[in-house]
């Protein structure tokens, strides 16, 4: 009986570390896909806000 509640003990902390992992590979593929989309939009919102002062200004003057 304490063999098998030992190995059941044993079993769930490599769950747990497995777990562990699984989520930092999540959190490392969220972060690079985040990265990728603010690289990829970053040039074309810097055009949009770029065109919009240009507006604001010519009204303005």
């Amino acid at each position: 009986m304490i063999k098998a509640t030992n190995k059941r003990l044993v079993l769930k902390r490599k769950e747990d570390g497995a777990s562990l992992i699984e989520y930092a590979v999540i959190a490392a593929l969220v972060v690079g896909i985040a990265v990728a989309a603010f690289a990829v939009l970053g040039t074309g919102l810097d055009t949009a806000f770029d065109a919009i002062i240009a507006k604001i200004t010519a009204a303005t003057n």
